[in-house]
């Protein structure tokens, strides 16, 4: 039986507004996972100094890597997205605390050289090897004898070759 009382009257709204919300799908923030920070700290790079630059999810420093770390953390705990965490680190320490340039202005440059290079590079050495076949087309040419002489060196084996029969006889 259900007693209606003054006290479960009062609390009967709270209830009711905290019941629909979990029935709803509200629930209170999660902590991030290890995966959601990693993925994060991906994009970014130490800048301690002592190491080469590298990922801020696999540098070991713990005087920069690791705290900043726990701070991406903190700030997914706190609702933030990826992007936001990774905009207040740029407003921090700048486009040199990503891990790849961003593809805009001059920095496009940095995505365009290595293919431009490349294609460069390829055509060098493809214009080389055919100038380089071409002067040795060139110079065999001259060095091979006339056909006067071809047959001179032919009536020469011819000989020999008989020379050598006639010797196993």
């Amino acid at each position: 039986m259900v007693c209606w009382s003054r006290e479960n009257v009062r609390t009967m709204p709270s209830s009711l507004l905290l019941t629909a919300l979990l029935l709803l799908g509200f629930s209170p923030a999660q902590a991030a996972t290890r995966e959601e920070i990693k993925s994060v700290a991906e994009e970014l790079v130490c800048l301690c100094g002592n190491c080469s630059r590298e990922s801020l999810a696999t540098c070991i420093c713990t005087d920069f890597a690791v705290p900043e770390r726990e701070a991406i953390g903190s700030a997914l705990d706190q609702g933030q997205t990826r992007q936001q965490v990774i905009d207040g680190f740029i407003a921090r320490f700048g486009s040199m605390g990503l891990a790849s340039p961003p593809s805009e202005g001059f920095n496009l440059l940095a995505w365009i050289a290595p293919g431009a290079a490349l294609l460069f590079g390829i055509a060098l050495v493809r214009t080389l090897l055919v100038n380089w076949k071409g002067q040795d087309n060139d110079e065999v040419a001259q060095a091979s004898p006339a056909p006067a002489d071809r047959s001179q060196y032919q009536d020469r084996l011819r000989r020999e070759l008989d020379q050598f029969d006639d010797d196993d006889k």
